[in-house]
C-alpha cells in the first residue's frame, strides 16, 4: 500500500532512506534544533543520522511515522509531519518541524491537518491526538492553536526538557477539520 496525502500545496508521504541527507540538514540549523534537541543546539551528524534511522524503524514497528513533506509545484522537500508514538510516550503525537528556508508559509499547520485526519482515519477508536510542545517554542504553539490544540495541563518529561502537552479531542476537530 502506498501512502500519500495531498493538500492544497503540500504532498505527505512517508519517510524515505533517500531523506535522510535533507532531514540532517534541516537539523543542524541552530534555529530548528533550537527546541528540538536535548542540548538545544544542533547534534552531531551521527546523532541525527541515529535519530533519521529510528524515525525510519517507527514506520515498522507501529505501522505509522513520520512523514516528508513536499512542495507539489516543485518537489523541494519542506520538513517533516506526522503520527509518532515512541515507547513511553505519553500518546499518539502529531509532530512537525519545518526547514527554516521554509518557515513563514503556513505550510506545518497545513501539512499537519493532512497528518491528523490521516491518523484519525486510520485509528477510529483514538479519542485525541497531542503534540509535545517546548515552552519556548511560540511558533509551534501558533501552529498548534492553527490546528485545533489547546494547551492541557499536561507536562512530559523527556530528556531534560519539561514539554507542554496540547491536545485535540477528535470529535471536536474532526468537527472543525474533517
Amino acid at each position: 500500500m502506498t501512502i500519500r496525502i495531498d493538500t492544497e500545496r503540500l504532498r505527505l508521504r512517508p519517510l524515505a532512506p533517500e531523506d535522510c541527507e535533507a532531514h540532517i540538514q534541516m537539523m543542524l540549523d541552530p534555529a530548528v534544533a533550537a527546541t528540538l534537541s536535548p542540548t538545544g543546539g544542533a547534534q552531531s551528524r551521527h546523532d541525527l543520522w541515529r535519530q533519521f534511522a529510528s524515525y525510519l524503524g517507527h514506520w515498522d514497528i507501529r505501522g505509522y511515522g513520520w512523514f516528508s513533506v513536499e512542495e507539489k509545484a516543485t518537489g523541494a522537500w519542506v520538513g517533516r509531519v506526522g503520527p509518532w508514538m515512541p515507547e513511553g510516550w505519553p500518546g499518539l503525537e502529531c509532530g512537525w518541524s519545518i526547514a527554516r528556508s521554509h518557515w513563514g508559509q503556513g505550510y506545518a499547520p497545513e501539512a499537519a491537518v493532512g497528518a491528523i485526519k490521516w491518523t484519525f482515519d486510520q485509528f477510529p477508536d483514538l479519542p485525541r491526538i497531542i503534540s509535545c510542545i517546548a515552552p519556548a517554542n511560540a511558533n509551534s504553539q501558533a501552529v498548534a492553536k492553527k490546528i485545533g490544540e489547546q494547551k492541557t495541563a499536561e507536562t512530559f518529561e523527556l530528556w531534560d526538557m519539561s514539554l507542554d502537552i496540547w491536545a485535540a479531542d477528535r470529535a471536536a476537530w474532526l468537527a472543525r477539520f474533517g
